[in-house]
């Protein structure tokens, strides 16, 4: 599938032959060891995208910030999806002194304390250099990082995002969860997760599996929705007693503190036909529903909202 191995260790010395003939009951685990060059080029078009991730101080869009940034960049193939070069010695990772105290919750999972990053600051012009140069920034749930970090480097606000998690459905796919870690594992690997710049390596070297049922390569999935038109729709004044029915439907609620807030909303392919449903099943009459084009340029990006009229 790719080229060059994720890994330090080859099977063949880890694994018996004669467990060959019985490889239905055992599945093998390693470090993931990510290479420098992971495909050879075959002539298509090249294109960089750039893998980020954050940790923060907390779980809240508009309360908590950020701690740590780690942006991994690499070049892909646009007709395949095939990853081609990963650039190690660009790979950036900085910590940040937050305004905010850190949460216990937080740093049990990540390790970091208010001691490790007291006086840290991250370099702006060192966020944008790397930005500047990608076609896309991915993160595995990007509908978080992409908040967090727009606010405090403007930069990410001009270019498009996708997501290595919601751009798949993981469910149909095989998989019982969108999890980095548990996916990786499902991919035979494992890593020191809850590292912003290990989260970026486990992200990347998902992009380059192929997806099991589809058979389509990840980063190309990721890609396609990035670039798919979208709609958001918002239930504007819908009843109170149909919030049952919006919410099996799959709207999420906003919250009033917010702009355009105390809604409930959800983002579609198809407007028309949502907003069908909504006068039917919700309101009951030719009610006006807005609704708001989504691109890569605002998708999960508090900006969208900002933009409505």
């Amino acid at each position: 599938m790719n080229d060059h191995s994720f890994f330090a260790i080859g099977a063949e010395h880890v694994i018996q032959s004669g467990a060959q003939a019985h490889a239905d009951d055992w599945r093998l685990l390693r470090r993931l060891a990510l290479p420098r060059r992971l495909n050879d080029p075959r002539g298509g078009t090249v294109k960089r995208a750039l893998v980020i991730d954050v940790e923060t101080t907390g779980l809240s869009l508009e309360g908590d910030e950020v701690i740590q940034l780690a942006m991994l960049p690499f070049s892909y193939e646009l007709e395949t999806g095939r990853i081609i070069e990963i650039e190690h010695d660009r790979a950036f990772e900085g910590l940040r002194e937050p305004g905010v105290p850190i949460s216990e919750e937080a740093s049990l999972v990540t390790g970091l304390t208010a001691e490790a990053v007291a006086g840290r600051t991250i370099n702006g012009s060192a966020v944008e250099a790397l930005v500047a140069d990608a076609d896309l920034i991915i993160a595995h749930n990007a509908s978080f990082d992409r908040v967090m970090v727009e606010t405090l480097w403007p930069c990410f606000a001009g270019k498009p995002w996708g997501c290595s998690l919601t751009s798949i459905d993981w469910l149909r796919e095989g998989f019982s969860a969108g999890k980095l870690d548990y996916l990786g594992m499902q991919f035979g690997w494992f890593y020191d997760g809850h590292r912003a710049l290990a989260d970026c390596e486990a992200c990347l070297a998902l992009l380059a599996q192929e997806l099991p049922q589809s058979g389509k390569r990840v980063m190309s999935a990721v890609r396609d929705a990035a670039l798919r038109d979208d709609y958001l729709v918002r239930a504007v004044d819908a009843p109170f007693d149909e919030r049952q029915k919006l919410k099996e439907r799959g709207y999420r609620w906003r919250p009033a503190e917010l702009p355009l807030g105390r809604v409930w909303w959800t983002i579609t392919s198809d407007p028309a036909s949502e907003i069908a449903w909504l006068r039917a099943e919700i309101y009951g009459r030719d009610a006006n529903v807005p609704t708001h084009k989504v691109t890569a340029l605002n998708r999960f990006s508090e900006r969208l909202w900002e933009a409505q009229p």
